[in-house]
């Protein structure tokens, strides 16, 4: 009973929640940004120690950025498998859980991007291994 309880809490409210996914994809935006430009003022140093500390630094803020997305997108897809095992009809009637399922295939999309440019910040570090 008390977990019926609890998933119908979860459903009480479900703007707020929606709110804090896109926030959460607004979150990656910001941080991607930051991991690019920290990336792209590296190049303006002519110490190679400075550049190379700027690239990490890059290449750890968008490690950081895979993590919101990936909580992100986790937790989107969490909240709707248990609406969607609970009754739906609690649900507001502007609520579209096909919408908000689009919503986490973006995430997925993005979250790709950032492992992308996960692969190519940490590139060169993986070619000096070999």
């Amino acid at each position: 009973m008390a977990s019926t309880q609890k998933l119908e809490e979860i459903v009480d409210n479900p703007q707020s929640f929606f709110n804090c996914i896109l926030g959460g994809y607004r979150n990656l935006i910001i941080t991607m940004s930051c991991g690019i430009a920290v990336y792209g003022f590296s190049r303006t140093f002519k110490n190679t120690h400075s550049r190379n500390t700027m690239k990490m630094l890059s290449l750890l803020i968008y490690i950081s950025a895979f993590a919101i997305m990936l909580n992100t997108v986790l937790l989107l897809q969490r909240y709707l498998n248990l609406v969607k095992r609970t009754n739906t009809k609690n649900l507001p009637i502007y609520v579209d859980l096909d919408a908000w399922k689009i919503y986490e295939y973006i995430g997925w999309f993005l979250l790709s991007i950032v492992t992308i440019l996960i692969g190519l910040g940490s590139k060169e570090y993986i070619m000096d291994l070999f």
